[in-house]
């Protein structure tokens, strides 16, 4: 039987491409029970792709994702309290799909990242923002601290001092700020965001399989481990690649481009 199709996401397929849009606009994208639960089926289906070659994230609208829908969250929970740290659990694993799934993943950022909107991007590989986005970390406000990964992966962006002072303070940081801090690695006009994101998909795409994986697999891993380890890693890596007639293709029409001169033509 067909899985049925998710209601609260606009999905893209083109076979080596998954796009995923949040598409709540009305609610400003806003994460409910059903958003997780077509989340969660979205990026397990993701896993079991060979053919899959990139995934992006956007949100239909004028926000990316404004955080968990706390009140079709509290409607939905009723009197049992008692949950919340199941299904907490349960969001964390479906954000870290987006940084573990082999595919590398973009987030396009189209306006408002708070809270666990947030949190979702910093899972992706490569985050691109709109001039009009702004990003926050809003939930010491209300006594709870980000619980989907947020507090490491905005650390690991950032560096400590800058997470800490946005998560306790919960100020709003505009794209410009978050491009200097490494919330993000790309600031475009607003207008210009999908021709951008359309760009950097593609030249992903094209990569040869699956050095995209290892590459970004080196570079989550490499910080965390001493110099020799980390350099074990993209040495393992490339043993597998330069076993692909591909590669070797590329290495031969990289030379006859004369390196990197042939990229400025």
């Amino acid at each position: 039987m067909t899985a049925a199709a998710p209601q609260t996401l606009q999905i893209a397929d083109s076979g080596s491409r998954l796009d995923i849009a949040l598409d709540r606009p009305d609610e400003r994208n806003a994460l409910t029970f059903e958003v997780w639960d077509d989340l969660d089926r979205v990026t397990a289906g993701v896993e079991r792709r060979d053919d899959l070659r990139v995934v992006t994230l956007t949100g239909n609208g004028p926000a990316f994702c404004a955080g968990v829908d706390f009140a079709a969250i509290g409607a939905a929970l009723e009197v049992e309290r008692g949950s919340y740290p199941s299904f907490i659990r349960r969001w964390a694993t479906i954000v870290d799909r987006f940084e573990r799934v082999a595919q590398p993943s973009i987030a396009a950022i189209n306006g408002p990242a708070v809270g666990a909107g947030l949190e979702l991007a910093l899972a992706c590989d490569i985050r691109i923002a709109s001039d009009r986005a702004v990003f926050a970390m809003p939930q010491m406000r209300m006594g709870i601290v980000p619980d989907v990964g947020g507090t490491s992966r905005l650390a690991r962006a950032t560096g400590e001092a800058f997470a800490k002072d946005m998560i306790l303070t919960s100020r709003i940081v505009d794209a410009e700020e978050a491009l200097r801090a490494g919330i993000v690695s790309r600031v475009v006009p607003h207008d210009r965001l999908a021709e951008e994101l359309e760009a950097v998909a593609a030249a992903v795409e094209r990569l040869p399989w699956p050095s995209a994986y290892f590459a970004t697999l080196a570079v989550d891993c490499g910080p965390r481990l001493d110099p020799r380890r980390a350099a074990d890693i993209e040495a393992m890596a490339d043993q597998v690649m330069l076993r692909q007639e591909e590669v070797w293709q590329g290495i031969s029409d990289f030379m006859a481009a004369k390196g990197l001169r042939g990229l400025n033509r």
